[in-house]
């Protein structure tokens, strides 16, 4: 049986942030326990939590507790997700074109995939739409959102996932999963082979931010028994070409090492 959702972390996370973004001054401690009404080892808990990702600093002099760096970063990536479309929109059509097939730009919603923009070169059924949403553990764009998160987070981020066997090439374990992130990694692509749909084969590869944080992901995917495998991974230097322009124009650039700790 699945956890309530007024005990999850997540929701406690959720809870401390809204308390500290919704305040003009930083917080004490003792303000937070009393807006969230969480008991002080709880409280103590979710804020340790935070602190170790970024979300919350705490200011040692005054003893009070504001929001951090990395939720500064998501709230400029949300105002730049416009400006993001805006500069993919030509280089999907592009390697659309070049390719002969469908080509998506996706960002990390929560636990999911959120598709922001497609071009398809050949129209399908159920090919995504912008403002679907798709699991991360079986797509090729969400194994690159997972594979450049900390340990911590990706936990944190899988811990809330129920894994659905979509195929037969369905990967329904974290530790399945974690066997590929190097590879990832060094190779600067990810690949999902009829993992979510049958008969579908699709590679994506991070799209980088002036932080040097994957900010989207561009993924192009197409029909095994139209294009093949080894037809879709032999495009991938095209489609890291798009990604690294795409980089450029937002005013990111692709780091020469990851940051990921496993």
């Amino acid at each position: 049986m699945g956890r309530s959702s007024e005990s999850s972390i997540v929701t406690k996370c959720a809870l401390v942030m809204d308390v500290l973004t919704h305040s003009r001054q930083p917080l004490a401690f003792s303000e937070i326990v009393a807006q969230t009404g969480f008991v002080k080892s709880s409280c103590h808990r979710i804020l340790a939590v935070l602190q170790s990702e970024g979300m919350v600093d705490y200011e040692k002099e005054s003893r009070r507790y504001r929001t951090g760096p990395r939720f500064f970063e998501w709230a400029r990536a949300a105002w730049h997700r416009t400006d993001l479309q805006q500069a993919a929109a030509d280089p999907m059509i592009r390697l659309s074109d070049e390719t002969g097939m469908n080509v998506v730009l996706s960002v990390l919603d929560g636990s999911t995939v959120l598709y922001l923009r497609t071009s398809d070169y050949v129209s399908i059924r159920f090919a995504a739409r912008a403002g679907d949403h798709a699991p991360l553990y079986c797509t090729a764009a969400g194994k690159v959102f997972l594979a450049h998160m900390s340990r911590t987070q990706r936990d944190a981020v899988l811990s809330s996932v129920r894994f659905e066997k979509f195929t037969e090439f369905t990967k329904t374990s974290q530790e399945e999963l974690e066997e590929q992130f190097l590879e990832i990694l060094e190779g600067g692509y990810a690949t999902a082979i009829e993992e979510e749909i049958s008969g579908v084969v699709g590679i994506a590869s991070p799209i980088w931010n002036e932080q040097n944080k994957v900010a989207a992901c561009l993924s192009v995917w197409a029909l095994a028994e139209r294009a093949g495998k080894d037809k879709v991974l032999a495009m991938v230097p095209r489609l890291q070409g798009a990604t690294r322009h795409i980089s450029t124009l937002i005013g990111g650039a692709v780091p020469s090492e990851s940051g990921l700790t496993m």
